[in-house]
């Protein structure tokens, strides 16, 4: 998630120039100052990175938080609802009750007036509705006070998801003032590189080190060699694998290889950042994760970094605390990570690595 993971395969230096050279002094030094001007710059860049993976994990949050606030509020309504409708009916049965007992009650006492018979038979009746009534207007007051608590209830929850919205708002500016910052920085290193390997480049054709092209050449070719055999390796103890839901996660988030870095994305046809790369590769076996890297460590249960099994995910804090989670990779076997690590940089397998801030590992399946 983050350019300070761009230290953790380790880098080749370029071939030290031959000194003695005449003519080279001039263009050596200034490819020295726009090296050194190109390591502040990187670490600048590698700062501000870790500052953006923070702010996108707190965005990331919010989001969580505010679709949980909204999802409370659409209940609160519908238990508003459903009390209103509850009062409604009961109120329609207390006047039907007031018109019958009005009703009777005339009737009956025009007879009783006329009639010889005995009076304490229509005192009985009347008496009857009277109680009837009284239930029924007790019950009317119970629907209203809870009618009246569910309407409390629901700006409580109103007011929870406007303050969720206020926060996801924020927690938005902070991240893009963030990506921002990281963009103006990778502008800031591509120029001096540029630069940098402009001059480097007039230094090479002066001294003509073309030995040293050489070397550089069968150096890389060497360490792609290498990561061609530890990719076959992998390859063959995933393939070698019988079964298992998380082989399943795991050969889910290999096909993403070369995928772009995209932040907030869990798509194969957008690209993934950390959390959205083990987001996407556990919903192939039905398992749900939350777009968060922090929440994710909070599922399943904590394993060993000495009995990890392909599929588990290790994360990464920045201050050695579960709320500092920023990063999560998912170990693939053979002492290998598959990750989403930063912009410009696309899913990759790398080495697994257990320092720059590593916290601990989840099993999910």
């Amino acid at each position: 998630m983050l350019a300070v993971l761009f230290a953790l395969v380790p880098a080749t230096s370029a071939p030290a120039a031959p000194g003695g050279v005449r003519s080279t002094d001039g263009v050596a030094a200034r490819v020295g100052q726009l090296s050194a001007q190109l390591a502040r710059a990187d670490a600048d860049l590698r700062q501000a990175s870790v500052r953006a993976s923070v702010a996108i994990e707190k965005y990331e949050r919010a989001a969580v938080r505010q679709r949980k606030a909204a999802d409370a509020l659409a209940a609160a309504r519908r238990r508003t609802r459903s009390a209103g409708d509850a009062v409604d009916r009961q109120q329609d049965r207390v006047g039907l009750m007031v018109r019958r007992n009005y009703e009777l009650g005339g009737v009956l006492g025009t007879t009783a007036s006329v009639l010889a018979g005995d009076p304490s038979d229509l005192i009985t009746n009347l008496g009857y509705l009277r109680y009837v009534g009284n239930r029924q207007a007790a019950t009317l007051n119970r629907y209203r006070q809870s009618k009246g608590l569910a309407v409390l209830a629901e700006g409580t929850a109103r007011s929870a998801l406007k303050a969720a919205n206020t926060a996801r708002r924020k927690a938005a500016s902070a991240k893009a003032a963030a990506q921002q910052a990281v963009d103006q920085r990778h502008k800031r290193v591509a120029t001096l590189s540029a630069q940098r390997d402009k001059v480097q480049g007039q230094l090479d054709s002066i001294e003509a080190h073309n030995k040293s092209v050489r070397a550089a050449a069968t150096a890389r070719e060497r360490r792609q060699a290498a990561a061609r055999r530890r990719s076959a390796a992998t390859a063959t103890e995933v393939s070698a694998s019988t079964g298992g839901g998380a082989m399943v996660a795991v050969r889910a988030a290999l096909a993403q290889q070369g995928k772009p870095y995209v932040w907030d994305a869990a798509d194969p046809s957008v690209g993934f950042d950390c959390s959205g790369l083990a987001l996407y590769a556990y919903q192939q076996i039905g398992i749900e994760l939350p777009h968060s890297a922090e929440y994710q460590y909070l599922q399943g249960r904590h394993v060993s970094s000495n009995a990890l099994r392909p599929g588990d995910l290790l994360f990464y804090s920045y201050n050695g605390q579960v709320s500092g989670i920023h990063h999560v990779t998912m170990y693939i076997g053979n002492g290998q990570i598959v990750q989403a690590a930063d912009f410009g940089i696309p899913v990759q397998v790398v080495p697994a690595y257990f320092n720059f801030g590593y916290i601990g590992a989840t099993r999910l399946a």
